[in-house]
């Protein structure tokens, strides 16, 4: 899950027109499929645009940070590149849930890239999207919304001819005890690789991160502590890289992940494929 700084936000606001670039906002893919409780679709219009930032600063600010910004919106300057899929409650008429998508087709600006050093990544070839930004209104945080992120998530794939997913994960960990434990139970399952020798930027990272610690964590612990979006990534196939980006401003650690589509799991493959 992706996020950035109230105060970066604000500020990026104050210099840019919100309205103006609202106004010209044009997706870059459209998908759209409806089930009996749900609409599956992108933003096409500043209007849903508009629902997807204001559902992000409910999550994410004010939530998350016990805050309010003003204008009442989450947004950066990688949300008028990005596409934005939508879960719209018919029930309650509303965005229920979003995820931002970046693709390499359209962009060559990521915002992993800062927090991470990842060029080595970015360089090889085929199609990227990066998953980022994403989030649920606490009423529908159950296994069937992020089904249906799934689903709208494997049509924009098919569409975009992606082969690569990669974004940043968030974790609720400060203490570098617990995100060196947690990334070497990922190296103990398998699900961690330092392909690429992805490192985060210095402004995000440990002093002398190190795997080698005698510090563990139960399972039971570990597991309570990787987010569902998280383990629903693992188990389509995903890896968790290099070490993690300490972002002080949430309280977190952000895990860049990346899940290679042909080494996606066979169950997910025709669950949602």
């Amino acid at each position: 899950m992706l996020l950035s700084s109230g105060n970066t936000a604000f500020k990026w606001i104050k210099t840019k027109s919100l309205l103006q670039r609202l106004r010209g906002f044009q997706p870059n893919l459209s998908i759209y499929f409806e089930t009996d409780d749900f609409i599956v679709k992108t933003a096409r219009t500043p209007s849903e645009l508009l629902e997807v930032l204001e559902l992000r600063h409910e999550v994410f600010v004010q939530e998350w940070q016990g805050k309010s910004l003003p204008f009442g919106v989450d947004v950066d300057k990688y949300d008028f590149e990005a596409d934005h899929l939508i879960i719209y409650s018919k029930k309650q008429e509303q965005a229920v849930g979003t995820y931002r998508l970046l693709c390499s087709r359209f962009t060559n600006r990521f915002y992993s890239q800062s927090e991470f050093e990842m060029d080595q990544f970015l360089r090889w070839g085929f199609t990227k999207l990066e998953m980022g930004r994403a989030c649920v209104h606490p009423d529908f945080r159950d296994g069937n919304t992020i089904d249906l992120l799934w689903k709208g998530l494997s049509r924009y794939i098919e569409l975009a001819d992606v082969r690569f997913l990669f974004g940043c994960s968030s974790v609720r960990i400060e203490d570098q005890r617990y995100a060196e434990a947690l990334m070497k139970s990922f190296f103990e399952k398998g699900q961690w690789s330092d392909d690429f020798q992805i490192r985060p930027t210095k402004k995000y990272r440990y002093s002398k991160f190190s795997m080698e610690s005698g510090f563990a964590l139960e399972p039971s612990e570990s597991r309570k502590l990787v987010p569902p979006l998280l383990r629903s990534y693992l188990a389509a196939g995903a890896k968790v890289y290099g070490q993690p980006a300490y972002d002080r401003a949430f309280g977190c650690i952000d895990i860049l992940t990346i899940l290679d589509m042909k080494h996606l799991n066979s169950r997910f493959q025709q669950r949602f494929f």
